[in-house]
């Protein structure tokens, strides 16, 4: 099962909002496989606060406007190919949709379950054999 994390860099520490993620960490299984760029995240280099224009007029077609993000989103989740599942620590609405029309699945990893990647991805794994 390949497995996506959201991180910083190569120090694999997780990044708390999913869609402010600069990389993501695959993993297959617990073997870490590589570190890939989220390509066009433009939430990595400006805020997400920033990019969302918060003072915008609020009467123009706000179905167009999630449209319009979600697909933004979604072009950071392209290098993601094969990924079955992300580990996430906080996901907005609109990257939550782009993920799962990427075909993942989002699973919680609780700041108690580690700091990096590894630590939270081997928790992920342990929970899901004693759930089997």
């Amino acid at each position: 099962m390949k497995i996506a994390v959201p991180v910083e860099g190569e120090n694999l520490k997780i990044v708390q909002r999913t869609g402010e993620a600069p990389y993501f960490a695959i993993f297959n299984d617990a073997e870490f496989e590589r570190i890939v760029e989220a390509p066009g995240n433009s939430h990595a280099h400006d805020g997400h606060g920033a990019h969302h224009g918060h003072g915008h007029d609020h009467h123009h077609d706000h179905e167009e406007e999630d449209h319009a993000h979600i697909n933004r989103h979604g072009k950071s989740l392209v290098n993601l190919g094969g990924c079955e599942v992300m580990l996430i620590r906080m996901i907005g609405e609109h990257m939550r949709e782009a993920v799962e029309r990427a075909g993942m699945k989002i699973k919680k990893s609780r700041e108690k379950e580690g700091e990096y990647a590894p630590d939270a991805v081997n928790a992920f794994l342990d929970k899901k054999s004693t759930a089997a």
